[in-house]
This record gives structure tokens, sequence and C-alpha cells, in this order.
């Protein structure tokens, strides 16, 4: 038993001197980044800048560290602290998955779906926007956003010059402070983790033979062994036995090159979607005329994707351009028509729900967004709580919506300065509550919401809108489901 003991308490001793060593490392690593940050801002007339760390392999979340040269840039920090970003989600989500930089010209008049704080950064000032993810030992460990009060469009030679700049104040502070050798990184190519894949296995080798025949040229023998390989798709789950067969039956097999559009044609627009079997396809947006393409979300397998899918993150601007492209050499797609006959199966644009497109039915009430989409309020019910969702925010989302106008009239009406900071931060916390009733639930932090308090402590009598009206919704939970009912396009 001594011995044992004495193993424990030696096994917890190493424990904690790890984990403190851990939390000392952190805590230069925010030193540091609180010093760069301030230096590239003041050299570069960049007005705001925040650093973002991993929590885990799953998100990214508001570090410490951060710069802000303005009140109205401050206010933008403290409303961001009650967010965070999954994989790919908004700049930081990106930029630690791809490793790439970006840059954009005003985030302030990007859609929702590729800037989440757009609404926010046009409250507060915030324009053009560069990101630029920062490795230690080969991973990245921070992404840092600098942020202009002016739209600054996109040029190579500007970003290079930035980049370079922001290395050269972050070799000085890392040589000052003693600590190893950081480096901002621009273009690296990631290691992908895989999911399992169905593509080695016995039945799509089984299927892709049959494929590799023009559907006039199919046996019912090579039909039935694309279907016992469509069971494994989650693009199939609710679709009906003899629309299952209808579309095995014109599946084609297609192998990419990277690089290589997905999407070729007028004739792969509608009613048209891609499962990816093996490899990954990127879906590739350009925000402004003259800037780059940037990777804004992957589809490895089973994923579906379809062009719909790029007119959904790109607000329907006809500024900004898309595409999906073949990610890796050898990428394996099946691509999937939907006939006349089938298509009342299939009234969402994408297969399964996605997030996305669910939220752009919020502005209007459940049964409504239900007969949209073709469903029943039981098949609502699922999905929304498949995607996190309590309550149907349409009623909130109506009432935040109402108070933004009723800020916006009165911004309008007060001039002094001090009205004006009073009704900015409020249009800033009504804005904080809209965005929590919007958004993916896993974007949202979950302890104590966070607001902006107007300098000085002032009380908000000026905005006379200190109470957002949060009357609530009937609730979407297991009590109330209705029997029965399939999800979207079932």
């Amino acid at each position: 038993h001594a011995r044992s003991n004495g193993l424990f308490l030696l096994t917890l001793h190493n424990r904690c001197g790890l984990e403190g060593s851990e939390m000392s490392a952190d805590s230069t690593l925010e030193t540091i980044l609180i010093s760069v940050l301030k230096e590239v801002c003041l050299r570069c007339d960049f007005v705001h800048a925040e650093a973002f760390k991993p929590a885990g392999n799953t998100m990214m979340v508001q570090g410490s560290a951060f710069y802000s040269a303005t009140a109205n840039a401050v206010d933008y920090h403290k409303a961001s602290i009650n967010f965070h970003y999954p994989q790919y989600a908004c700049l930081p989500g990106r930029i630690w998955k791809t490793q790439q930089t970006e840059w954009h010209k005003d985030v302030s008049a990007l859609p929702q779906s590729i800037f989440v704080r757009a609404e926010l950064a046009r409250i507060t000032g915030l324009k053009a926007c560069f990101a630029v993810p920062l490795a230690r030992g080969g991973h990245v460990v921070s992404v840092v956003l600098f942020y202009s009060r002016t739209a600054i469009a996109y040029d190579e030679s500007l970003e290079i010059t930035v980049f370079s700049l922001a290395n050269d104040v972050l070799a000085e502070v890392c040589q000052r402070h003693g600590h190893p050798p950081m480096t901002f990184i621009r273009g690296a190519r990631p290691a992908i983790s895989r999911r399992p894949r169905s593509g080695t296995s016995k039945v799509w080798e089984s299927a892709k033979t049959a494929l590799s025949l023009v559907p006039e040229k199919r046996s019912e023998e090579d039909v039935e062994s694309i279907i016992k390989f469509s069971k494994r798709l989650p693009f199939f789950k609710y679709v009906s036995t003899g629309a299952r067969e209808a579309l095995c039956r014109s599946m084609q097999h297609q192998v990419l090159e990277q690089g290589e559009p997905v999407i070729k044609g007028p004739d792969d627009v509608d009613f048209v979607w891609y499962i990816v079997v093996k490899g990954r396809c990127d879906m590739m947006l350009k925000t402004e005329e003259g800037g780059k393409f940037y990777a804004m979300r992957a589809f490895e397998e089973p994923d579906t994707l379809a062009f719909s899918y790029v007119k959904m993150f790109t607000g329907g601007s006809n500024t900004i351009l898309g595409e999906i492209r073949a990610g890796e050499p050898n990428t394996s797609v099946v691509r999937v028509f939907v006939q006349e006959e089938h298509r009342g199966d299939f009234r969402s644009q994408t297969k399964p729900l996605l997030y996305e497109e669910l939220a752009e039915y919020f502005n209007m009430s459940a049964d409504q967004a239900a007969e949209r989409l073709g469903v029943c309020m039981s098949a609502i019910k699922k999905i929304c709580r498949r995607h996190g969702i309590i309550r149907w925010p349409h009623r909130k989302l109506l009432s935040a919506n109402k108070s933004l106008t009723l800020i916006d009239t009165k911004m309008n009406e007060y001039q002094s300065p001090h009205q004006q900071a009073l009704l900015r931060a409020e249009a800033i916390n009504v804005l904080v509550l809209k965005l929590r009733v919007m958004l993916n639930p896993t974007y949202l932090v979950q302890s104590e919401l966070v607001h902006v308090n107007p300098a000085g402590g002032a009380e908000t009598e000026a905005a006379g809108l200190s109470n957002l009206d949060v009357e609530e919704e009937a609730s979407l939970s297991p009590d109330s489901e209705l029997d029965g009912g399939d999800e979207a396009g079932g």
C-alpha cells in the first residue's frame, strides 16, 4: 500500500507539473501576442487585432490577447467573447483548418455565412480584415485577425508586406522573452485527419463496377449493387424505395483531379447532388473582384454537395464568386440527378438539411417553414433537435429586428456623442442576442452572456430599449413532438 500510494503521489506530482508548465507556456504565448498585436497595429494602421486559440481539436475560442485602438473596437471585442468557432466556421475556424491567410476588403458587407460577426463589424465601424495563422513546432497555436476602419481591396504585395512585418515583429518579441521561435504562416498544406471510408469496401467495389456502365446497359444485378451501396449514404436515408431505385439507375461515378471543378455546366445546377466517396471537395469563394479564392468548407466522405450550397453561402450576392473543386488527386464522387417525378421529395436545397438552410426560414413561423420545406411539424422538430435548437426562434428574431430598427431611427435623431455611444452599446447587445438566437448552437459560449456597457457606466435611458422582448415560441421539446414524419426531403 505504501508503495502504491507513493507511485500515486509521484504520478499526481508529475501531472500537476505538466499542467503547470502548459499553463505557463500559454501565459507566455498570450504575453507575446499582446505585444505583437499592438506593434503590428501601430505600424500598419490597424485599429483592432484579436487572437484565437484552439480548444481541443474541435473549435477556436477567444484568447486574452487583443489590441483595440478605439472604443468601438473594444465593444466589438467584448461582444465577440460570446462566440466560438468550430472547424471552418467564420474566419478563425477556417484559418485554423486550412492554414491559409485570408484578406477581405470589407467584412461588414459580407454575408453572415462567410463572416458570422458581419453586423457587429458594421455597427462598430470595422471593415478590412487580414487573418493569418501562427505556428509553433509545425502546429497552429493561434489565429490572428487584424482589422482596419477603412475598406482595403486585396493586393498581394500589400499582404506580403504586412505578413513580413508581422513575422519580423514576432521574431523580435520572441527573442526579447527568450521564447522558442514561432512564425506566421502563409499557404501551408495541413494534414487532414480522415473519417472511415466506405470507398475501399467490397460493397463500393461492386457498385463502382456497375457504375462504370452507362445506365442503359446496367442489369438488374448492377442496379441492386448500386442500391446496396446507397443504403450506406445519409443522402438516401429518407428516400422512398421507388425514388431510391430510380436515382440509383441513373447515378454516375466521376474521378476528379485536384483543382478540377465538380460542377461543370448548366446541367449540373438544378436537382443534381454529388456525394463524396473518396478524397475531398472544397467550396471556394472569392469575396471581391481581384481577390483570391478561399476554401470556405470541406466535403469529405460521405458528405453531399450541390450548386445550391454555393448560392446559399454567397447570400445571393453578385460580387461573390463561388465554385466547388476537388481538393485532392483522384477524388471520387457519384452524381445523382433527381427526375421530375421525384422532385416533390426534394424541396430543400441541401440533403440532409444543413443548419444554414434551416436558418433561412427562421424569419417565419415553424408551421410556415414546414410547409415551405414540404415536411410535417414532427420532422421540423427532429431536425431542430439534431441541430441543438430548443425553441423555434421566429418571435425572438422579430423582436430583435424591431429593436434594431428603433435604435437606427433614434441614432438618426440623437446627434450628441454621448447619446450615440449609448445607442451603439444597446444595438450591440441586441445584436448579440439576435446572433445567439440565429447561430448554430455549436458557435455559442454557454457561460453567462457578456453585455457591452457604455463608457463611464451610464444608464441607457436615451435608448429606451434596455429590455429586449424575448417572448418564447412554442417549445420544440420531445414532449411536444407529433407522431410520424420524416426529415426534409423524405
